[in-house]
């Protein structure tokens, strides 16, 4: 099952059928407003920008006129510098105007306006510092330049805002009137470039080329531009061009183009004046006519603006109508699917209950074998015949066979657990009688070479004894072996080690002078066998397997066991240290997806006598087995009885005989009262031995520490498994 398939699982079906109604109200609100709610903002704030652009025309046209006004002077040559000075004062107070009026036209202007708003008061911020540098005629030329680009800059600003207009017409207009007002200061321009020639009587060089080519620009753009402009601009045009102003004008200009630039153009001083005049009042006529074409592309994109923000309101109160009626419309029918709601929740009542109240006892009763009516006890869920009903009865058909499977299922464990008890209990009589035969065998040889043999034989029988005991507690049998006084730990750690094939790796450090109560003998000798042979087995041929015995905090004891193998990812180590600490059930499942039933019996002799056991990484590359023996299982060492009661010690029969010592066979050393390797008694004998009470015949050599001969034991077996005396 994917994430989003167990999401929709745990989905209620009240979320769902609320989800279903909304989610298309909703995505019919984001839809709506989403198309209806940015065309009013948008709107808006066009009413708004044409609402500050309206009142920025004005200002614009005053300002433009008194910079061109103030450039023309700034060119001519013996101009009173009152009058210099009077200009300069009109264009202060009208750009200072001007840029009162963009400031409020920034709050509502989009990012391009904006920068080009900027622009131009970053222009006209610099006015003061250029008229200092306005002396010579170098930079008269760059004072000139200066008045272009700034002036330049407030027609872009202009064509800018007309051009991101959101109707065809209305931008039309407006670069219609920007056209002519750019018309407008390219007359000026060029009536610069005249005025000069007619002032001086001719034209500097290149000039009059300049000039020819503004005066046919700036006719022709005008001529063009006039006939796409509103009825009353067009008017005023053409009262423009039949003015006397506008004839003796354009009779200067063409005057001055014929006679080309090495003509003398030299004017008496009443046509100066007169010429530059006509020049005023022409270029304030052209200005107004921009004015009212800007005026015109204004109010019609306001008037659009204004009707589509007014349109839009009106669209958006009847989305929100839609919307709330169809809200509640779908609550409406969330409250009749309430009832359906509570007939489902009834109904999960009711299979909760039999889930958990009424079918565990019968279950538990079944796994019993007792007899069970399982229709008298649970009943019949009733819940109508429509569809809910139809659901419940095919839960009740469901969970009929369910409860039949499990009845079967229970019955079918129960058996598999007896014929595996039973398997392992007629092959653990058959293994004891070959351990009683190879007892014999053992007391019997004297070839060192067969003896050899005949103790891995007693090994490798021994250690399969051990496999079938651990198949005796999987199917929840006891083995058969039993002490019943205490027996020393470090009896059971040596009976541990014997019951493992690489017995001489595993090294053992001194082991605390405590007993373990004879209850649990069994089941520590079986926990630490198989975590011994784990670590031999999985570790290199060669390595030492160390065993570290310590005594702990309140009574406890500490049995570590590290090998030098090379560990296993930690998600395995938290896979079996859960197994270590919740023992599995035993089932042909478990056999097949478990591979290391060693562990799962471990688990469980553990959790029997409350042992802790748990995996850890190593100090090196291997692993550590940390194996905790409760207080309640430790006790001090019991002194030997003389005689006692072997009664139900162990079921094992043992059989003694007195070794018979021959001087080509190679003895173990007395091990002072510990399990030794005798021949006649096999590894077998070696593990229960601690559970006899007969005394071992005396040795001839001195007693030596239980660490010691163990240790020595361990020494000679590894030279008679190689071969050396």
């Amino acid at each position: 099952m994917t994430s989003q398939d167990a999401e929709t699982h745990h989905r209620t079906i009240k979320k769902r059928l609320s989800r279903a109604l909304t989610l298309p109200i909703v995505l019919l609100s984001v839809v709506l407003l989403s198309s209806t709610v940015p065309q009013g903002v948008e709107s808006f704030v066009v009413w708004r920008i044409g609402v500050a652009a309206e009142d920025a025309g004005g200002s614009a046209m005053r300002a433009f006129a008194a910079l061109q006004h103030e450039r023309d002077l700034s060119v001519r040559e013996g101009i009173p510098t009152a009058e210099l000075g009077a200009a300069r004062v009109t264009s202060d107070r009208t750009t200072t105007e001007l840029v009162r009026t963009l400031d409020s036209l920034t709050d509502y202007a989009p990012e391009p306006i904006a920068v080009k708003t900027e622009q131009l008061k970053k222009q006209l911020a610099e006015l003061p510092q250029r008229r200092l540098l306005s002396q010579g005629r170098l930079n008269r030329r760059a004072t000139v330049e200066y008045f272009n680009a700034t002036i330049d800059t407030g027609i872009d600003l202009f064509d800018t805002q007309s051009r991101l207009a959101h109707d065809i017409q209305v931008t039309q207009d407006g670069i219609t009137a920007t056209e002519l007002l750019r018309a407008s200061d390219l007359m000026r321009r060029a009536a610069m470039l005249g005025g000069s020639a007619v002032d001086s009587g001719r034209f500097e060089a290149g000039e009059h080329h300049a000039f020819a080519e503004q005066v046919f620009t700036y006719r022709s753009r005008i001529g063009s531009e006039s006939a796409h402009a509103a009825p009353e601009v067009q008017r005023q045009y053409r009262a423009l061009t039949a003015s006397p102003a506008w004839q003796r004008l354009t009779a200067v200009e063409d005057r001055l183009v014929a006679d080309g630039a090495t003509g003398s153009h030299a004017f008496p001083p009443e046509q100066q004046r007169a010429w530059h005049d006509d020049v005023t009042t022409v270029g304030r006529d052209l200005n107004e006519l921009a004015l009212a074409q800007s005026d015109h592309a204004i109010t019609l994109g306001m008037t659009q603006a204004y009707s589509k923000f007014v349109w839009t309101i009106l669209v958006v109160l009847v989305a929100l109508a839609a919307v709330a009626l169809c809200w509640w419309y779908s609550w409406r029918n969330i409250g009749l699917a309430e009832q359906v709601l509570q007939r489902l929740a009834r109904l999960r009542d009711a299979v909760r209950h039999r889930t958990h109240d009424l079918l565990p006892p019968i279950l538990a009763r079944a796994r019993e074998g007792k007899e069970v009516d399982v229709d008298d006890e649970l009943g019949k869920l009733d819940f109508g015949r429509d569809e809910i009903g139809e659901v419940a009865d095919a839960m009740e058909v469901s969970q009929r066979a369910t409860i039949d499977a499990t009845i079967k299922e229970a019955g079918t464990h129960a058996a598999f657990r007896s014929a595996i008890a039973a398997i392992a209990s007629g092959q653990q009589t058959l293994i004891q009688q070959a351990i009683v035969l190879i007892d014999a065998a053992e007391h019997d040889e004297q070839d060192p070479a067969k003896l050899r043999r005949l103790l891995q034989v007693d090994s490798t029988v021994t250690r399969l004894r051990r496999k079938i005991e651990n198949l005796r507690v999987l199917a929840g049998d006891r083995p058969g072996r039993r002490w019943r006084d205490p027996v020393p730990l470090s009896k059971l750690v040596q009976s541990a080690i014997g019951e493992t094939e690489h017995y001489t790796r595993i090294n053992v450090r001194a082991v605390p002078p405590v007993a373990v109560k004879g209850p649990a003998v069994t089941d520590t000798i079986r926990v630490l066998a198989e975590l011994m042979d784990n670590a031999t087995r999985f570790s290199p041929p060669t390595s030492p397997v160390l065993v570290r015995v310590d005594r702990t905090t309140g009574d406890r004891v500490l049995v570590e066991i590290e090998d030098r193998g090379l560990g296993m990812p930690a998600a395995d180590r938290e896979r079996i240290n859960e197994t270590l600490s919740a023992p599995p059930d035993f089932t042909a499942n478990s056999v097949q997806d478990d591979v290391r039933l060693g562990m799962v019996v471990v688990s469980r002799l553990a959790q029997r006598r409350g042992i802790e056991v748990a995996l850890h990484p190593g100090e090196g590359s291997g692993i550590r087995a940390s194996v905790v023996l409760p207080a309640d299982l430790i006790t001090s060492p019991a002194q030997p009885r003389q005689g006692a009661d072997r009664q139900g010690v162990e079921s094992t029969v043992r059989i003694r005989r007195k070794p018979r010592r021959t001087s080509t066979s190679v003895e173990p050393e007395s091990t002072g009262g510990l399990p030794q390797r005798r021949r006649g008694t096999t590894l077998a004998r070696l593990t229960s031995s601690t559970a006899a009470d007969d005394p071992e015949p005396p040795s001839d050599e001195p007693r030596r520490s239980g660490s010691a001969a163990f240790m020595n034991q361990i020494q000679r077996a590894r030279s008679q498994q190689e071969g050396r005396s």
